[in-house]
């Protein structure tokens, strides 16, 4: 039955959903590292300028689809659905979503510029313009980044923290040998949907 979900509720929920959908969630997670492990081990090999700025672009857009199907499988951990590695191939709304990382990127790229700070807090700000798209199918990336910034400005302060805490919890995974991130990886993901999903005030469905 679904339900809002708030406070420390947004917190605890993540881990229990996790661990009731580890095993795709586990798939999912060993498929994207893969992928991206072995785009990256290959193109090092080039030498041709040309082969690298083309390799330089295959590997932008296939961590774009990558990054869409993990968020469309955190999102159905939300409305109490399985998760799925076919979703990984998924792209629709790729056109919007791409839009979007680029529109966000360059703000960033900019706030950066002006002494680090201001890009980090658009980084923070129009961080769920993808999950708009992915979640409400919305076509129009700057509709997408304002309803990001919507749904971030009321709650900016305790959204750091909880970046924080995701950053911290993924190095102490990865100080694991690497083993830890398995877990935490898609734990934050999951955690991600279920804040994206609070500050909305959208039901949440119970983990299954």
């Amino acid at each position: 039955r679904l339900r809002t979900v708030t406070g420390v509720q947004t917190c605890a929920l993540p881990i229990y959903a996790t661990l009731k959908n580890i095993g795709p969630m586990l798939i999912i997670t060993i498929v994207i590292l893969l992928v991206q492990f072995v785009l990256r081990f290959v193109g090092a090999g080039f030498e041709n300028n040309l082969l690298i700025v083309i390799w330089t672009i295959l590997l932008f857009v296939v961590g774009l689809v990558l990054a869409m199907g993990l968020i469309r499988a955190s999102l159905r951990v939300t409305d109490g659905g399985r998760p799925d590695v076919n979703q990984l191939t998924q792209l629709d709304d790729f056109g919007p979503y791409v839009l979007v990382q680029i529109i966000a990127g360059i703000a960033i790229f900019v706030g950066l510029i002006l002494c680090i700070i201001p890009g980090l807090i658009a980084a923070v700000l129009v961080g769920f313009g993808g999950y708009v798209v992915l979640d409400q199918h919305e076509t129009d990336p700057i509709a997408a980044i304002k309803r990001s910034i919507e749904l971030v400005k009321p709650k900016f302060g305790p959204i750091i923290g909880l970046l924080c805490l995701l950053f911290l919890i993924n190095i102490l995974g990865a100080l694991l040998c690497g083993v830890g991130l398995l877990f935490t990886y898609p734990m934050t993901a999951i955690t991600m949907a279920y804040t994206y999903r609070s500050l909305g005030g959208q039901p949440i469905a119970p983990p299954n």
